[in-house]
This record gives C-alpha cells, sequence and structure tokens, in this order.
C-alpha cells in the first residue's frame, strides 16, 4: 500500500481507510434515514407510531455514524497538523 503525501505530511493507509469506512458507514445510514421516512409516509394509519419509531431510531444511528465519522475527521486533522 502506497501513502498519500502532500508537501506538509503524510497518512498511512489505515488512516486513509477509517476515514473512508466512517464516511461509507454515514452514507449507509442516511439511505436507511431516507427508506424509513418513506416508509413512515407510506404506512397504514394504524402503522404509524410504529414506523415513526423505526424513523426515529434510524435518526438517532445516522447522527452517531455522523459523528464517528467527524470525530475521524478530527483525529487525522490532528495527525496533519
Amino acid at each position: 500500500m502506497s501513502t498519500v503525501v502532500d508537501s506538509h505530511s503524510a497518512l498511512d493507509p489505515w488512516t486513509v481507510d477509517a476515514v473512508l469506512e466512517r464516511y461509507v458507514y454515514w452514507r449507509e445510514e442516511c439511505i436507511v434515514v431516507r427508506e424509513t421516512y418513506r416508509q413512515w409516509l407510506d404506512c397504514a394509519r394504524d402503522r404509524r407510531g410504529v414506523a415513526y419509531a423505526g424513523y426515529l431510531a434510524a435518526l438517532d444511528r445516522e447522527e452517531q455514524a455522523a459523528r464517528a465519522y467527524a470525530d475521524e475527521i478530527e483525529r487525522v486533522r490532528g495527525l496533519l497538523a
């Protein structure tokens, strides 16, 4: 594996992989949010409470994934400083 290099620093491939992994996980959770929102809108009236709970759970997971991605970006930013 090669190293990502600019004029000031270098990142090992494992760090790059960690950033990409967290990004992909966040984007996957974004897709789930869209899907559960659509399910909530399209469900039968008597299922809306359950569908809404699923949507809120998906939002929570997306937020956690976004925070993990942001934390990883901050960690990398510290490595590049």
